[in-house]
């Protein structure tokens, strides 16, 4: 006969069960909880470091550990080789490229890179190793992730020189001018040279019109920009007595040069100091030409005035009036965008400084002209020649572009 046998399962008490989770808590905290939080650059602008800036850069490697451990050793890499470890009980150890370019016993913060010198051969990656200690004597050690440094330069110092000075001082050249000329300068042509520092890494020049709006070079001139190569792999950008027209120079712009670093957030906009002459021969303005539309075949004759480069018509003694006389030539009708002929027309008109424009010749010297659009000024045509072709043509409105009034009509304007 076969008999039934059970077997039987062990019980595990509760005070069993509890000390099996101690130990399990106890044998899970003997670990170092490390973690690095990430390599980052204090006192400049992302992940570049300037030559020559009075900044005190400090590369940072920030780290969290819990309350019973304690940090003993931040190793810096560059490229995967030492050149930084702190410890504990010892002075840091520093070795080439860094040997005499940083901070071996700084107020705060040992363990991060303090930098007293730059040079280009600081650029490059860099990662920290952290090693933390628990109280349990367990050991753990954390590596960052590659941290990516640029070295360049402060300022590109724009050499704006005219050919026969002797100073070093920033400036334009305007030529054909003496150093006392007034801001309407007869030749009112810029000749503009740069030249840059040694800049690392290889830089992105452009140069043109400034625009105090956009902060920025917003269009790009042809000014035969090149780029030098030192062995030290270092770039010059230079470029030699380009002309410029201030005419060709929008208003509230100035000539200048954008810096940019690929791979960096470095943007730089460079121009020479403000300079009264310079400023006034591109941002001057007056009175609209009257002679600048050669088609109308107007004669004008403008009294007490000057010009400036864009050929407006500023009054001579700025706290007084250019006048300006326009008629039409001997023979000549003047006809009007309406289709109005007048013979014998002239206009007297005004132009102060800081107005809007020119204006109308008041019958009381006590008021102001209105403002004469000069939109509205005629075409002056030879009075036999255009009436006759009225009455050949029988007003063809697309051979003069005028609207069509009955010959008889235009005659008799034109006798009065």
């Amino acid at each position: 006969m076969v008999q039934n046998s059970s077997v039987q399962i062990p019980t595990v008490s509760t005070v069993t069960m509890f000390r099996l989770l101690l130990l399990l808590l106890i044998f899970l905290h003997s670990g170092v909880c490390l973690e690095i939080q990430g390599v980052r650059l204090a006192g400049g602008g992302g992940e570049y470091v300037e030559m020559g800036a009075k900044s005190d850069y400090v590369l940072r490697c920030d780290f969290r550990s819990a309350y019973d451990e304690h940090v003993t050793k931040v190793r810096w890499r560059k490229f995967g080789v030492p050149v930084y470890t702190w410890s504990i009980n010892s002075s840091p150890s520093v070795f080439p490229p860094l040997l005499g370019q940083v901070d071996v016993a700084p107020e705060a913060a040992p363990h991060n890179l303090h930098f007293t010198h730059i040079a280009y051969s600081l650029a490059g990656n860099y990662t920290c190793e952290v090693t933390a200690t628990s109280t349990s004597s367990s050991t753990a050690t954390s590596t960052s992730d590659p941290f990516a440094l640029y070295v360049v330069v402060q300022v590109l110092e724009a050499m704006l020189n005219s050919t026969n000075s002797t100073d070093d001082r920033d400036k334009y050249e305007v030529e054909g001018a003496t150093d006392e000329i007034d801001f309407e300068a007869p030749e009112c042509t810029l000749v503009w040279s740069v030249s840059t520092p040694a800049i690392f890494p290889r830089p992105n020049i452009t140069c043109g019109y400034f625009s105090f709006d956009h902060d920025d070079v917003t269009y790009r001139l042809s000014a035969g920009l090149t780029l030098h190569k030192f062995p030290n792999e270092s770039w010059q950008a230079s470029f030699t007595d380009t002309h410029v027209q201030v005419r060709d120079i929008p208003v509230q712009h100035r000539l200048a040069c954008t810096v940019r670093i690929p791979g960096t957030s470095y943007n730089q906009v460079v121009r020479a100091e403000d300079d009264f002459l310079v400023d006034n021969l591109i941002d001057a303005a007056g009175c609209p030409s009257l002679e600048s539309d050669e088609s109308r075949n107007l004669v004008v004759d403008v009294g007490a005035a000057t010009r400036t480069c864009r050929g407006d018509v500023l009054p001579e003694d700025r706290s007084g009036q250019a006048t300006a006389m326009a008629r039409c030539p001997e023979g000549h009708s003047a006809v009007f965008p309406d289709g109005r002929a007048e013979g014998g027309w002239e206009l007297s008109l005004t132009c102060a400084e800081n107005d809007l424009g020119w204006r109308t010749v008041p019958s009381d010297p006590q008021n102001v002209g209105t403002l004469y659009d000069t939109n509205d000024l005629p075409h002056c045509r030879l009075a036999y020649l255009w009436s006759m072709g009225l009455l050949i043509y029988h007003c063809d409105p697309f051979a003069i572009k005028l609207p069509c009034l009955h010959p008889v009509t235009l005659i008799f304007q034109y006798l009065l």
